[in-house]
């Protein structure tokens, strides 16, 4: 992986999922007599994935609130919908290491999708509802967006 000519301390500094998974192969590789070197590598590579399933997380709030803004679904609550978004995001932007980005970026196409299948599921949107916007990256994760989207 290219991120491991990076010096760890440097790679630990600017992606963390990165350096977790450098960390736990090179664990992985060494095996010093005495410690149960494969738990303490699985255990190290979880705090990586811990962070990308949080980023995940935000990233599936971010859509929902943007679809509920973008739908119309109730006007009298998007003011605390916007807030919630910003929160979100800036929650987002304080986790996401350039790892997590490079793994969940291309997944917000489903992200959308599955939001509008809550949405419908429970019946805040009709069936076949579909956002006036299309939504891309910088959209869903920039500070003070919001729909609709040109």
């Amino acid at each position: 992986m290219a991120d491991d000519l990076k010096p760890p301390v440097a790679l630990y500094d600017t992606d963390f999922v990165a350096w977790t998974e450098a960390q736990a192969e090179a664990l992985r590789r060494t095996r010093p007599a005495g410690l149960d070197w494969d738990h303490i590598a699985e255990e190290i590579e979880d705090l990586g994935k811990s962070d990308q399933r949080a980023c995940e997380s935000l990233l599936e709030q971010i859509v929902l609130h943007l679809l509920k803004i973008d739908l119309g679904v109730d006007p009298n609550s998007e003011r605390h919908w916007r807030s919630e978004v910003r929160a979100f995001r800036r929650s987002l932007a304080r986790r996401i290491t350039p790892t997590i980005e490079r793994r969940i970026r291309p997944t917000l196409p489903q992200v959308i999708d599955q939001a509008l299948a809550d949405l419908t599921e429970d019946a805040i949107v009709e069936p076949g509802s579909a956002p006036a916007s299309t939504y891309n990256w910088d959209d869903v994760t920039s500070e003070g967006r919001f729909p609709p989207f040109g």
